[in-house]
C-alpha cells in the first residue's frame, strides 16, 4: 500500500492546527467551538477503536459512528456562517486528523 504522506504524525498535527485556526476565527460562540471539538474527539476516538477492534461487529459499530461524526461535521459546516475557504479547510482539516489517526503506529506490546 502506498501511503500519500510519509509521517502521520505530521499529517495528524497539521489537521490539527488547520482545524483550530479555522474554528477560532471562524466559530464566534464556545458552543460552536465545543460543538467542533467534540466531533474531532469522536472521530479520533472512532478510529482508535476501531484499530483495536478484535470483533467485526464491534468495527461494524465503529465505522457507523465514524460515518455519523463526518455527517455531524458536515450538517455543522454547512451551517455555520463562514466563508467557503474556510469551510472547505476545516473539512479538509479534519480528514487529514482523521487520515493521521488512521496510520498512526500501533503499539506492540511485549508479553
Amino acid at each position: 500500500m502506498v501511503t500519500i504522506v510519509k509521517s502521520p504524525r505530521s499529517a495528524l498535527i497539521a489537521g490539527i492546527v488547520l482545524y483550530l485556526i479555522c474554528l477560532w476565527r471562524g466559530c464566534p460562540h464556545l458552543e460552536d467551538k465545543a460543538y467542533f471539538l467534540a466531533i474531532w474527539v469522536l472521530g479520533i476516538f472512532a478510529i482508535a477503536a476501531h484499530r483495536q477492534a478484535a470483533q467485526a461487529s464491534f468495527a461494524a459499530l465503529c465505522r457507523l459512528v465514524l460515518l455519523l461524526t463526518s455527517g455531524l461535521l458536515l450538517v455543522g459546516i454547512w451551517n455555520m456562517p463562514l466563508a467557503l475557504a474556510y469551510k472547505i479547510l476545516a473539512v479538509a482539516a479534519w480528514f487529514s486528523c482523521m487520515y493521521g489517526a488512521a496510520l498512526w503506529p500501533r503499539r506492540v506490546l511485549s508479553n
